[in-house]
């Protein structure tokens, strides 16, 4: 059994420095070609050789995503992410349209391609296409069954033997085939033949999380003894704003958790778990990079804790976790997981050791929630390794810049935090 690589998400510089320091096995992230994540900051530029040389000091790889399904007028786009990627000597790219895969073999052919999720990989000869197309690895299509996932490990090593399988273990699901929705456009007012505005040009709404009215229910059933059918029909138009009882997510379906599953798939060959978010914070990555790394680290020892994991998992979901199509009911939750427990996000993230000068040990923060002064939990601070040490109010204290007392403060405040705790440094976070 080998352990999976570890790819996490990287939306901007700070992103990628948080998924490095929480154990990234690799990084994925946007530069100046079209992907799927249009609106992350990305890594446009020379940015890209930074971001590269970084994660290249940590011992990481990064892949640079050229997901998009581009129209003829975004072809030179294209052409000039793959200058970008070349240049900055990135370790390979994330493609899922056939054109842009047999430019990359032209314009970077120093570079593996990785078959996108957006291909909707779930069968052993479209392995096989990929391969003979000069792909070293895909990732495999989310709607794929566990049952499937075997199935294709199987294949690929009887068939394919070198091609890695790459699964989407973590993150937001879409209730569109694999992203290929037309909802943003019809939806939002765009423009169909607007470019860029589409979801499989990484312009997604997200329409499917807007909350929803229901003004009319028709349910049609066979009569009892009878061939004949009936309808009935019932209305509702209760006057509540968004948010209220007669408003609700019809189209949102739960986020994606496979840390139950992790060993099976390790055990099966799956060379790479990817987990999603280039538009979600550093927070929330710091927090799920970190569970998922001691995940695998504790498979890795032999002595596997999923339900440690999870335990720090559910203070980053927004949504109920699922194994969604991976599992026998995708609307069921995973077990094991405490909804009760209040979930407790970062509260502010290390920025670096204080220049001014101090009388002991001080570190600029970025807050990252917002502060009440009067909280009696104290701080926790998130370390690498799923360590959690606990600082008691006596432990720290957090004042302005100017020196006075941080009577409250928002997201985006600075701040200065005196405290001596050894685990702090530059990018840790802290609930």
């Amino acid at each position: 059994m080998r352990i999976p690589e570890l790819l996490l998400p990287a939306g901007d510089m700070e992103s990628l420095a948080t998924a490095l320091l929480y154990g990234a096995d690799a990084v994925y992230l946007g530069a100046d070609g079209p992907n799927l994540r249009a609106r992350a900051a990305g890594f446009a530029g020379e940015v890209l050789g930074q971001a590269v040389a970084a994660a290249h000091a940590a011992q990481a790889k990064v892949y640079v995503c050229v997901n998009a399904t581009p129209r003829q007028q975004d072809l030179a786009l294209v052409r000039q992410g793959f200058d970008q990627a070349v240049e900055a000597c990135a370790d390979g790219l994330i493609i899922a349209d056939p054109g842009v895969a047999r430019l990359a073999q032209r314009h970077a052919p120093g570079l593996p391609i990785h078959v996108s999720t957006q291909a909707n990989t779930r069968n052993a000869e479209a392995l096989a296409f990929w391969r003979d197309f000069g792909a070293t690895r895909a990732n495999l299509a989310r709607e794929c069954a566990a049952r499937e996932v075997r199935d294709l490990c199987a294949a690929r090593d009887a068939r394919l033997p070198g091609f890695e399988l790459e699964v989407f273990a973590h993150g937001a699901q879409c209730m569109a085939f694999s992203g290929r929705c037309q909802l943003s456009v019809h939806m939002t007012g765009r423009a169909v033949n607007e470019p860029g505005r589409t979801a499989c040009m990484g312009a997604c709404a997200h329409p499917c999380r807007y909350e929803y009215r229901l003004r009319s229910v028709i349910e049609e059933r066979k009569r009892e003894g009878s061939d004949a059918w009936e309808v009935l029909e019932s209305w509702t138009d209760s006057p509540q704003a968004p948010g209220g009882e007669s408003w609700t997510q019809y189209l949102a379906p739960q986020d994606l958790c496979l840390i139950w599953q992790a060993r099976w798939l390790a055990r099966i060959g799956v060379d790479c778990l990817k987990i999603e978010g280039r538009t979600r914070s550093s927070a929330y990555l710091a927090v799920v990079g970190d569970a998922w790394r001691f995940a695998l680290d504790s498979l890795a020892r032999g002595d596997f804790q999923p339900r440690a994991a999870l335990a720090e998992l559910r203070h980053a979901a927004t949504r109920p976790l699922t194994s969604g199509l991976f599992g026998a009911d995708p609307r069921r939750s995973i077990p094991g997981l405490d909804q009760k427990t209040p979930r407790s996000m970062p509260l502010l993230r290390v920025l670096g050791a204080s220049e001014k000068i101090h009388s002991g040990p001080a570190w600029d923060v970025e807050l990252k929630g917002t502060f009440d002064p009067a909280r009696p939990e104290g701080l926790t601070l998130i370390l690498p390794g799923l360590d959690r040490p606990v600082l008691g109010p006596q432990d720290f204290r957090l004042e302005r810049p100017d020196g006075l007392p941080l009577a409250a403060g928002h997201p985006g405040v600075r701040a200065v935090l005196f405290c001596a705790h050894p685990g702090l440094r530059a990018g840790i976070l802290v609930r």
